[in-house]
């Protein structure tokens, strides 16, 4: 599904790194006490940068492409309603202005900025920006993902690695956000895999996950701007978003989502993570 022209991807591309360039790395390790709030509770952070970077991309996106709509993180914690624009006819740009929000106000890394474009529910594109290495992520529905180095102007196609044995799978569970039950054999489990971990920024798991340095992840929170983005990027590097044994789409609400490098390792991580 074509929907951007190629000026129109250089465009979106290039309106993310100005949008980190100007309101989120300035900020990175220089965030004043008073810029740094929280939303749903006092773990739930938001900064400055947040906020900023999303107005930014927010008037950018839809300059690019007329006629279409922004979902972004902070729009939707200040009106819950604007969620609902996933559901409707328009294009959606997906917004996450800074993913790994409290890893970003603690002065620590990994932290990225998430964009996903979605038309009838359906995610086409997606662009993750990592600053601190100046390397962005870019995947299109049914063209791949690729990775370029900004600062060298190499890039690679990316692609998913497949271990057989469950002893070589490294995998990211979110436990936070887990049912108790699931939490509770998760946590019993684990040590059944090579390793597990959360590092506190999904985007940068989906992309270890692409690039064939990790394996599958578990999420139990469905936030959008939090899954839209990296899930096509794995699927397009060959691997595998399900939720209930169906492709995962931006209009989910209810999880676990399942991350997997392939078939097996959905297969072998489900079962060796949540078996009694």
């Amino acid at each position: 599904m074509t929907v951007l022209s190629d000026t129109q991807r250089d465009a979106v591309f290039a309106a993310i790194i100005d949008a980190a360039e100007t309101a989120v790395l300035p900020r990175f390790q220089n965030l004043a006490d008073h810029e740094i709030g929280s939303k749903t509770s006092p773990s739930d952070l938001v900064t400055i940068a947040d906020r900023e970077a999303e107005a930014l991309l927010t008037e950018s996106l839809t300059k690019i492409l007329p006629g279409s709509v922004v979902v972004g993180e902070e729009s939707v914690s200040a009106d819950p309603d604007v969620l609902r624009a996933i559901d409707g006819d328009a294009p959606v740009w997906i917004v996450d202005p800074v993913d790994g929000t409290r890893n970003f106000a603690n002065g620590q890394t990994p932290f990225c900025v998430m964009v996903a474009l979605a038309v009838g529910g359906i995610t086409i594109g997606a662009w993750i920006w990592r600053p601190i290495d100046s390397e962005m992520v870019v995947a299109f529905r049914d063209e791949g993902a690729r990775l370029y180095e900004c600062n060298s102007n190499n890039s690679r196609a990316l692609k998913v690695d497949r271990p057989l044995a469950v002893n070589e799978m490294n995998g990211f569970i979110s436990f936070k956000y887990l049912s108790e039950e699931y939490r509770a054999l998760a946590r019993k489990n684990a040590k059944r895999m090579r390793r597990i971990q959360a590092i506190g920024c999904a985007g940068e798991e989906y992309l270890r996950i692409a690039e064939g340095r990790d394996h599958f992840a578990v999420f139990g929170s469905l936030h959008p701007w939090d899954h839209a983005p990296g899930c096509l990027i794995v699927e397009e590097a060959g691997g595998l978003a399900v939720i209930g044994g169906e492709a995962y789409r931006p209009t989910n609400r209810v999880g676990p989502l399942w991350i997997a490098a392939s078939g097996h390792v959905f297969d072998t991580a489900r079962q060796r993570l949540f078996e009694s």
